[in-house]
C-alpha cells in the first residue's frame, strides 16, 4: 500500500483539513479518512491530482526519496511500483496539467 504518512504530512504542511484535502483531490472524505488511518488506498487518479495540484515530486510522494523540500524527505518507507505504473502516473499528471491550463485559458477568454 502507498504510504499514507507522506500524504498526511503534506496535507498538514498545507494546513488543509481532511475534508478540504479530499475535495481537492476528488475523493470522498470518508475514503480519505480511512486512507490516513491506513485502512484504504488512493486511486492512481487521486495520486496524480496530489502531484499536479500541489506540485509534489512524484518520486518523493511514491518512494519517499527526493523532493524539493527537505521536510518531505523520508527514506524509511519504500514501495515498489513498476516502470509502466510510474509512466502512467506521469502521463496522468501531465494530462491533468494540460486540462488545468486549458481551463484557465478558457477563464481568461483566450480560447
Amino acid at each position: 500500500m502507498f504510504d499514507y504518512q507522506r500524504v498526511r504530512r503534506l496535507r498538514e504542511h498545507l494546513q488543509l483539513s481532511e475534508t478540504q484535502f479530499a475535495k481537492k483531490i476528488g475523493v470522498a472524505q470518508s475514503t480519505y479518512h480511512r486512507f490516513e488511518k491506513g485502512a484504504a488506498s488512493l486511486t492512481a487518479e487521486a495520486i496524480s491530482e496530489i502531484i499536479t495540484l500541489f506540485d509534489v515530486d512524484p518520486y518523493w510522494l511514491l518512494l519517499g526519496r527526493g523532493g524539493n523540500d527537505p521536510e518531505f524527505i523520508n527514506n524509511a518507507e519504500v514501495i515498489t511500483i513498476t516502470k509502466n505504473e510510474y509512466i502512467d502516473l506521469q502521463r496522468k499528471a501531465l494530462q491533468n496539467q494540460d486540462d488545468r491550463i486549458a481551463a484557465l485559458e478558457r477563464e481568461l477568454g483566450r480560447k
